[in-house]
């Protein structure tokens, strides 16, 4: 889904450069994993009305009541993401692939459940632990030639500005390492050493990685084998980094003055939310029960921390090179994101096995930034300006979920296929999902294997101009997950 990928340009849509937040900040913390074990994942993710899974915590808590005995789970992962990305402009250019791999814990926890004695409620659970929400790892890297530079940029950011005017960023430290200087008879008028729309070769390697690790206190309870309920409350812990290193050279000598430039980009995001789950599961039978599931908005309190620094060199009476570093920048503010609802559907087939359906709606308008750690009318201004692209741009999305389970004496066989809906208003491009599983179940121990991939494609401006040449990169993405739950039953 070509608008799907969220690779941004750093500091792209506004000129004063005093925040590093935008629309796909909110995007990249609102569209979460499925499953925190290989259980959960081999079919798909939609298993919220089946239950007896530690990843329920996080989706529908009420599956918790369907644990029959205490229950301890380990769940490492090994992660793998693959960019294929090509500049367009000259034909020359062609598409260069790039990998990330890590090894991460993706869920761990314990859930306790027991028997009451002498009442309708015939379980009551109570679990704690961890789940992985989201994996920010990924490398993307592109080189080629196309029209037009990222002086080009700066000196639309300076223009009318005398030099101590210049935000500490981008166009001020343009000016410091001499990218582009001032007309000697106007200090408000600036110069780069490119002509319009002058072929450049350049190329940027992004580098980003982070999580969001969802710590969940749960507690359910069965009544009567009929009606389950559950409660989570949840605590998403969150830390990304994006750092983003950008070249222009000039190998063949075309430029008589402009030799090499290195600008670099690097913001870090830390904080922590707090969000309630509420769930509910009706067994109309044996073989057929029904799940409904409420995500309150995820109250998060953020930290931006962002610098950037800019070499640059040339050749003007001999070679020069200069330098300048920005100011170690940060900025906290809040962000909600949207409501989810979610409705689930489980068939049990005696021993045999199962089959799940989930659906997801979420409403990502509903997503708000708040700004409130500020009194800067600059800030306010550009909140308003945030939430209402927000609320212009996005819309509600779907999202399904739907898998099964095949059962032989202790073999478990699974497969899932998920299908996840554009953000984006008026866009009806989805993102797919293909994952398989298997296990082996026995009294007192389990082990769960899975395997997800999705794939998505999308475009990714390095840098904005209101008039110069449009930078555009094609960016295909593949990502794997392979996961191993270990689980023990007490």
């Amino acid at each position: 889904m070509k608008k799907f990928l969220i690779i941004t340009a750093f500091f792209s849509f506004f000129l004063t450069v005093a925040n590093s937040q935008s629309l796909f900040d909110a995007l990249r913390y609102s569209q979460l994993e499925v499953g925190g074990t290989a259980r959960t994942i081999g079919v798909g993710g939609g298993i919220g009305a089946l239950g007896a899974d530690f990843s329920v915590l996080s989706t529908n808590p009420a599956g918790m009541a369907a644990y029959r005995r205490s229950e301890f789970v380990f769940t490492p992962t090994w992660y793998s993401s693959q960019t294929e990305a090509q500049l367009r402009g000259d034909a020359s250019n062609f598409a260069i692939n790039s990998e990330k791999t890590n090894f991460n814990l993706n869920a761990l926890g314990i859930v306790f459940a027991s028997r009451p004695m002498a009442s309708d409620w015939k379980v009551t659970a109570f679990g704690i632990g961890f789940n992985k929400l989201a994996n920010f790892k990924q490398r993307t890297f592109f080189e080629g030639v196309s029209e037009g530079s990222i002086t080009d940029r700066w000196l639309e950011l300076a223009q009318g500005y005398t030099p101590s005017e210049l935000d500490d960023f981008e166009a001020g430290l343009a000016y410091d390492a001499e990218a582009i200087y001032t007309d000697a008879d106007d200090e408000t008028l600036y110069y780069s050493d490119f002509d319009e729309n002058e072929p450049v070769r350049k190329s940027q390697l992004i580098r980003q990685k982070g999580s969001i690790n969802e710590l969940v206190f749960s507690f359910a309870g069965n009544y009567d084998e009929k009606l389950m309920m559950g409660l989570t409350l949840g605590v998403p812990i969150l830390d990304y980094e994006e750092v983003k290193t950008y070249r222009e050279t000039d190998p063949d000598d075309t430029n008589p003055v402009f030799e090499e430039l290195e600008f670099s980009e690097r913001v870090r995001t830390t904080g922590a939310g707090i969000n309630l789950k509420m769930g509910l599961i009706y067994r109309f039978n044996q073989m057929v029960r029904m799940g409904v599931a409420l995500h309150t908005p995820t109250g998060f309190a953020l930290d931006d921390s962002y610098s950037t620094s800019l070499d640059y060199t040339y050749n003007f009476n001999g070679f020069n090179q200069g330098s300048a570093n920005s100011p170690e920048g940060s900025f906290e503010y809040r962000l909600r994101t949207p409501w989810r609802f979610i409705g689930s559907l489980g068939l049990l087939f005696d021993k045999l096995g199962f089959l799940t359906a989930e659906v997801e709606w979420l409403d990502y308008t509903s997503a708000q930034f708040n700004f409130n750690q500020t009194n800067n009318i600059d800030d306010l201004e550009y909140e308003q300006e945030l939430n209402d692209q927000i609320e212009r741009e996005l819309g509600s999305a779907v999202n399904v979920r739907l898998g099964g389970e095949f059962a032989w004496n202790i073999l478990r066989l699974r497969a899932g296929y998920g299908i996840m809906g554009s953000p984006y208003l008026d866009d009806d491009e989805y993102q797919s999902a293909i994952s398989v599983g298997a296990g082996v179940r026995e009294k007192s121990f389990f082990i769960d294997l899975a395997y997800r991939h999705t794939s998505d494609s999308g475009t990714y401006s390095p840098y904005i101009t209101s008039s110069a040449p449009e930078q555009t990169v094609a960016i295909d993405e593949s990502k794997g997950k392979f996961m191993l739950t270990f689980g023990v039953k007490f």
